[in-house]
């Protein structure tokens, strides 16, 4: 058989075995090297498939069909630089746990090293990231190595030990091909039926995993009638309806209240003591009831304020996450934690009710809740188009809508929710805050729309340096719109990098501008719409919600649409300083006659112990 034919055979394996373990979408970008992969993967039933020119774009499109899907995906480049520009979606894989397939072509060992075309020592780019590297040999060589490939790909579902830890994460498997590369036409045939043929009496053999740990030990505080807080950080597992149902059982039985992070999956729940306006009532710490125990499930939020108050509270702190026995815990706070999740927790619940103190407790934060809720609606009602405005009014059109995909992007979108919006139906919040960079935003959220498909709509908020960041990620419209998904993008264009007016460093002695925020002269919406993609521009408040609803429309025909928020970064970081001057002010002073501490409609807050 003559070595194409046998490229493309071995490539056909590859690809089965990545099917068996739950692979269901491939994201392939151009190459000759990797041809023999590329035409495989079509070849291959059960494979979606998703092609893009720009690697780095391509890994993060992947990404966002994982946290979309809970499924891994699999990346296919070529040779060389190709390969280095999976490095930052790799690096966010890493970190956040999610399981991508990197798959690359390479040269021939003996052309590497030696001046040949292409070749770079790929290999190793990925090293510090990747749960495995598998280096396979060139086809025809030895027997596909199967158990090897298996293996690898346990690795990246986990549970896995990798640095003394157990987490999923990104796999690197490099493939070296000889030349010939493509098959002709009669080729391709032989090799269909040939391959058709081994299908007849085997079945694909699923990946083997690899055993969970021992249970963990119970935690050091086994009496749950004490008064406590629960901190919920970003969700990063697979399952948020059985999660949000071992919140509740949890809640139920302790009555503690729930500070939710915006991603936490948690804000909207009306069952739950969700406290979603923590990073406003810390900012000042002694004016909040105290708890003497503080569970924190997964990562912490970025808010500084929870991170000051979490470092200096004298709270007995413990942690569960998802399936991850990292480390999250950069306050060295945490006296026990455990990667086995919240249900192995809640499985040791005894039966019982909450303590009078627990309930006194959750009413103390739901009450400072309820009465910031009030005031942040009197004092942004009449707000211009701001930073803060928009996190306060979006969540409210999106209230009104049915359940929605929302990114939030890294720097002042995800800060900004976490201090002013408040939801009061439960959407898919999420975010990718691994190494917090504003890589691939644009290509992750559209990953997140290709996963939702027609059955739900996807939004992201984004600011403009980092949708120009990724403004490759505009390409992907039309497998949107080919497959009935759609994006709806809100552009907050501030002129520049606004997260750095929130930062100490403007002091007058060199250019803010040329150093940090860096203003791009780039017309957002005509670069859109060089992209096929309509856009409108937000001039006035009132616009907002026809803004919203006429480019989810435009988003659904066209697969992406762009509603352009012009704001002003310094006059936005005056807002925030003004509103939480002014909180803090307000929260001092005493209850005015007639105020209420009650929820927005003027009734009483309400216990939460034991949701229905």
């Amino acid at each position: 058989m003559e070595q194409a034919a046998v490229n493309l055979l071995w490539s056909l394996q590859l690809w089965q075995v990545l099917r068996g373990t739950g692979v269901a979408h491939g994201v392939i970008c151009p190459g000759s090297r990797s041809g023999p992969l590329a035409v495989a993967a079509t070849l291959t039933p059960g494979i979606i498939r998703h092609t893009g020119i720009d690697e780095r774009s391509a890994a993060f499109l992947g990404l966002g069909l994982i946290r979309g899907t809970g499924s891994p995906v699999a990346v296919l480049t070529t040779s060389g630089s190709a390969v280095a520009h999976l490095l930052p979606a790799c690096s966010e894989a890493d970190l956040g746990g999610l399981p991508l397939i990197l798959l690359t072509a390479d040269r021939p060992p003996h052309l590497k090293h030696c001046g040949a075309n292409q070749t770079a020592p790929q290999e190793n780019f990925l090293l510090a990231c990747v749960r495995r590297m598998v280096q396979l040999p060139l086809p025809g060589t030895t027997a596909f190595p199967m158990e090897q490939v298996q293996e690898a790909l346990a690795a990246a579902h986990g549970p896995h030990r990798h640095g003394g830890v157990q987490a999923p994460g990104p796999i690197h498997v490099n493939q070296p091909f000889a030349e010939p590369l493509h098959t002709n036409k009669a080729q391709l045939q032989a090799v269909q039926r040939q391959w058709l043929a081994r299908q007849v009496d085997s079945a694909v053999t699923p990946v083997p995993t690899i055993p969970p740990p021992s249970a963990a030990c119970a935690p050091p505080f086994p009496d749950w009638n004490q008064p406590g807080l629960i901190v919920a950080g970003p969700y990063r597992g697979h399952d948020l309806a059985t999660y949000r149902q071992h919140v509740r059982q949890l809640v139920g039985r302790t009555g503690w209240p729930v500070l939710a992070d915006p991603c936490s999956g948690l804000r909207g729940l009306a069952d739950l003591p969700v406290v979603s306006g923590y990073d406003l009532l810390l900012t000042n710490p002694r004016t909040v009831p105290t708890p003497g125990r503080i569970l924190r499930l997964g990562p912490c939020s970025p808010s500084r304020r929870l991170l000051a108050w979490l470092e200096t509270a004298a709270a007995v702190q413990v942690q569960v996450c998802e399936q991850d026995q990292r480390l999250w815990d950069p306050l060295g706070r945490i006296r026990w934690r455990s990667g086995d999740g919240l249900a192995a927790l809640v499985a040791q619940l005894g039966p019982g009710q909450p303590s009078a103190a627990a309930i006194a407790l959750q009413q103390g934060w739901q009450s400072r809740q309820h009465r910031l809720q009030q005031w942040l609606d009197h004092q942004l009602r009449t707000s211009p188009v701001t930073e803060p405005w928009l996190a306060w009014a979006i969540p409210r059109w999106l209230d009104q809508q049915p359940p929605t995909t929302v990114l939030l992007a890294n720097s002042s979108p995800v800060r900004d929710w976490e201090s002013f919006a408040r939801h009061r139906v439960p959407h898919h919040l999420t975010c990718f805050r691994g190494v917090s960079g504003i890589d691939g935003t644009l290509s992750l959220a559209a990953g997140l729309a290709m996963a939702s498909g027609a059955a739900q709509r996807t939004v992201l908020v984004s600011g403009d340096l980092a949708l120009l960041h990724d403004s490759n990620g505009w390409l992907w419209r039309r497998q949107l719109q080919a497959c009935d998904a759609s994006l709806l993008v809100v552009l907050i264009d501030n002129g520049g990098g606004g997260i750095f007016e929130q930062l100490p460093i403007r002091n007058g002695g060199f250019s803010m501008e040329e150093l940090f925020t860096m203003p791009q002269n780039v017309d957002q919406p005509a670069l859109a719409a060089a992209h096929g993609v309509p856009s409108q521009t937000l001039s006035h408040p009132r616009q907002l919600r026809w803004a919203l609803e006429q480019g989810s429309r435009q988003a659904r025909r066209h697969g992406m649409a762009l509603l352009h928020c012009p704001t002003h970064a310094q006059r936005d970081h005056r807002q925030r300083q003004q509103l939480r001057a002014a909180w803090l002010a307000h929260d001092a002073a005493p209850l005015e006659t007639g105020e209420c501490l009650g929820h927005d409609d003027g009734s009483a807050a309400t216990s939460h112990a034991s949701p229905t």
